[in-house]
């Protein structure tokens, strides 16, 4: 009876990788070590070289655990770990295949070993496998031939061979038909030349060219693949590239749209996309502006559109301040031809400024005042906001509207023209903020704000009577002609709405992290906790600190003033005497000029500041006295535009302040008024009227007082649109007795001529529109001398 030699695992290499034998060498605390023995968890050492180091038993993990053992060949050099198979993809394979891996697995180690695997101990390897008495050779042809029988499959005893060693090298892995597991590539069997040309048409005519169809896409496909990479390059049939599209993840039906969405999905960032995150209130904020799709009346007494620019809180969801400002596209045909007789060079729109975003970041840190007419919910005392302890730190709290304070530290900006210019940085780095810059048209970097404006105009945009909607198809079928709030009133409602609506209003994306199955949370809640953890440090802004948030220039100051923008301010306490006529000293682009701070808003004032004694000296424009009221920029150079059309100078500022006087007068009237217009200063007689010339002081005049009748029969079918309404507001009260100027066409008892309506004399400029900037005005809040003394002119 012969008996089965022994095989010992490690030799057939079959047995679990990492598993020591009795035999094996190994190095050890520096020492060349030989297993002896293995007794559980035990190996049991002795050293190669006779009294190079003890005999030792050791715990497997102590072993494995040291820093330089290594299992050695029979060189002694180390023997590198194969990777352990990943028996994991077998489950990524059909049954079919796995099935008939275990099987050749089973063939495999038979012809290795001799025996089948899991056969009871002390069995005889079969007729033809033995080991000790066939060859390798005689056991591949053997297999090779049992398989052909038995199993039906073509194979040689090459492929049994084959099938062997890379069972050595994979284990069962090794065995896995690998053209069954081969993963599918986008462009299957397009060629991938032929991709990526596709790829970079569809870049270009996401960039370049207007929509199209997939059909012609197609066509420019082909005609390019030609000539760019021959003939021999064959272009699939319109299914195949249809289904290449879907692959790619492009919808054909998409190709026509507009070119802004186009680009925008072509700048989409890579994903994995995640939610932006902060720890604590003002780590991150946001800001952006937008158009708020509400008409409102500007101080002109035209209609105008609304741009909104907010800055939002990303740990609380906080809209910490909000600035509402007109804005105008600027394609108005009268406009463009009146500023056309202006020297100095104008916009041609309007729209929110860099100062606009620097006094938003000193709103961030200034605690919303209660307003006029606010609802007794918009308190910050009966608010979800920690009333009592930030009451003690800070004073202005007491009369404050629900909206958190927040200092911000990092405040991501796109690449607009609101922030492009230094103003806005300069702003930043003197409040000590970080300004993080977007990827360029990429909305996703800032998709918070996005998300915050999208929810303005859902909940308050479109319930004010006069929201116009994005486009046509998302504003009603008419707007309330009844009224149009002004600006200041809009934004009364705009802050009122974010104290009560959005500061109090649960966010799906405000949930605790430790208890998710409570109900979310609202702006305000969530920073009632966070300032408990972060706290709370007011920053009073002075007015120095405020007028570093203001664009500058550079300016002399000359006998009779400054002079900046067409216009001459003066100090009538004399604090400008110590730097008229006198060098500044600062070289480079500063020219010997003095740093003077305005708010385009606010012209009325602008401060200078001496760098030498570190005083600020404002100086009010000379003949504010003449228009009595606050104006703005824009409102000056439609009143230089007007100025200037009949026949004046641009830098007559005395006869422009004029102008702009009789332009608000008549803008509190609002358009299409039917009253008569007043004569200001500077005009000259109008040609073609044979009515006598009456000066300003004396009363009223109407330009169309000689005018015939116009017979409307005679006219014909009107080429626009007839309305019902033909203004948009009230007509004001007809002139009194008092008011009619005698001589003129109309009378007391002309009750035909007081209803005549006369066009404005403005009505040549088109629509413009302004707004007085309620937001700087509270800010700067400085002491000014509206009314200088009078000077005795010749």
């Amino acid at each position: 009876m012969s008996v089965v030699p022994e095989i010992r695992a490690s030799a057939t290499g079959l047995a679990p990788r990492g598993i020591l034998a009795p035999g094996d060498q190994v190095r050890w605390m520096g020492n060349h070590y030989a297993v002896s023995a293995l007794a559980g968890t035990t190996v049991h050492l002795e050293p190669v070289r006779s009294g190079a180091a003890p005999t030792v038993a050791v715990p497997i993990q102590l072993l494995a655990a040291a820093e330089d053992f290594a299992v050695l060949d029979r060189l002694g050099r180390p023997v590198s770990a194969e990777p352990l198979p990943n028996w994991s993809m077998l489950e990524g394979v059909s049954p079919e295949c796995a099935h008939e891996a275990r099987t050749w697995r089973r063939h495999v180690i038979e012809v290795d070993t001799g025996l089948l695997p899991e056969v009871p101990e002390g069995s005889r390897p079969r007729e033809g496998y033995d080991p000790e008495q066939f060859t390798l050779v005689e056991r591949y042809e053997r297999k090779a031939a049992e398989l052909r029988a038995v199993l039906g499959w073509k194979v040689s005893w090459k492929t049994v061979q084959r099938k062997r060693l890379a069972f050595l090298r994979e284990d069962i892995w090794g065995l896995i038909d690998k053209r069954r597991t081969r993963p599918s590539t986008v462009n299957r069997r397009t060629d991938a030349r032929v991709v990526d040309l596709l790829l970079a048409l569809l870049e270009r005519q996401a960039k370049e060219e207007a929509a199209t169809d997939a059909r012609t896409l197609f066509n420019n496909l082909r005609r390019t693949a030609r000539a760019t990479l021959g003939p021999g390059v064959k272009v699939p049939a319109e299914p195949t590239l249809y289904a290449l599209l879907r692959r790619l993840g492009i919808d054909a039906l998409q190709l026509r749209d507009p070119t802004r969405r186009r680009q925008d999905r072509l700048n989409r960032p890579a994903p994995p996309f995640g939610v932006t995150t902060a720890t604590a209130p003002g780590e991150l904020v946001q800001v952006d502006s937008t158009s708020l799709d509400v008409k409102v009346l500007g101080d002109d007494g035209q209609p105008t559109q609304v741009e909104l620019t907010a800055a939002v809180d990303v740990f609380t969801r906080s809209i910490i301040a909000a600035v509402l400002r007109p804005k105008t596209v600027g394609r108005r045909k009268a406009r463009k031809q009146a500023r056309a007789l202006l020297s100095t060079g104008i916009s041609t729109g309007r729209a929110t400024k860099a100062v606009d975003a620097s006094l938003l970041l000193a709103l961030c840190m200034a605690p919303a005042p209660m307003r006029t007419g606010f609802d007794a919910a918009a308190s910050a005392a009966r608010s979800d906001l920690p009333y009592e302890e930030l009451l003690e730190v800070d004073a202005r709290m007491e009369h404050a509207a629900a909206r958190p304070v927040i200092m911000p530290e990092t405040i991501v900006i796109d690449h607009g023209t609101v922030f492009a210019g230094q103003a806005f940085f300069d702003a930043c780095s003197f409040l000590g903020i970080s300004v993080r810059p977007a990827r360029k048209r990429t909305p996703t970097d800032k998709a918070i704000v996005e998300r915050t404006f999208e929810s303005i105009k859902s909940l308050f945009s479109q319930r004010v009577n006069s929201y116009t909607g994005r486009d046509f198809s998302r504003r009603g079928k008419q707007i309330d002609p009844d009224r149009l709030w002004t600006l200041q009133e809009l934004d009364d409602l705009l802050q009122e709405w974010i104290a009560v609506g959005w500061q109090a209003r649960p966010h799906e994306e405000l949930r605790s992290p430790y208890e998710p199955n409570l109900p979310p949370l609202t702006p305000n809640q969530v920073y009632a906790a966070g300032v408990q953890a972060a706290g709370y440090l007011p920053i009073p802004l002075g007015s120095a600190d405020y007028l570093q948030l203001l664009p500058t220039a550079w300016v002399g100051v000359r006998d009779d003033g400054i002079r900046f923008r067409n216009r001459t301010y003066d100090n009538f306490r004399g604090e400008l005497e110590k730097v008229r006529n006198t060098p500044s000293g600062l070289k480079g682009k500063k020219r010997d000029g003095w740093e003077l701070r305005y708010n385009p808003y606010t012209p009325e004032q602008v401060w200078l500041r001496d760098h030498r004694s570190r005083e600020w000296i404002t100086a009010v424009f000379k003949y504010q006295h003449l228009i009595g009221a606050p104006w703005t920029q824009h409102l000056w150079e439609t009143a230089t535009a007007e100025y200037v059309a009949r026949g004046g100078r641009h830098a007559q500022d005395e006869a422009i302040a004029q102008v702009l006087a009789d332009l608000l007068e008549r803008a509190g009237q609002g358009p299409d008024d039917p009253g008569v217009a007043g004569v200001p200063d500077g005009y000259a007689p109008v040609p073609g009227l044979d009515g006598g010339w009456a000066p300003a002081s004396d009363g009223f005049f109407d330009p169309f007082a000689d005018a015939e009748t116009l017979d409307l029969d005679a006219l014909g079918p009107l080429t626009v649109l007839e309305l019902d309404e033909p203004s948009l507001y009230a007509p004001a009260p007809s002139p009194t007795d008092e008011e009619i100027i005698p001589g003129s066409a109309h009378g007391p008892d002309d009750a035909e001529g007081a209803d005549t309506p006369v066009p404005s004399l403005l009505a040549d400029l088109g629509d413009l529109d302004d707004s007085l900037d309620s937001a700087a005005r509270h800010l700067l809040d400085l002491s000014a001398e509206s009314n200088p003394p009078q000077e005795d002119r010749p």
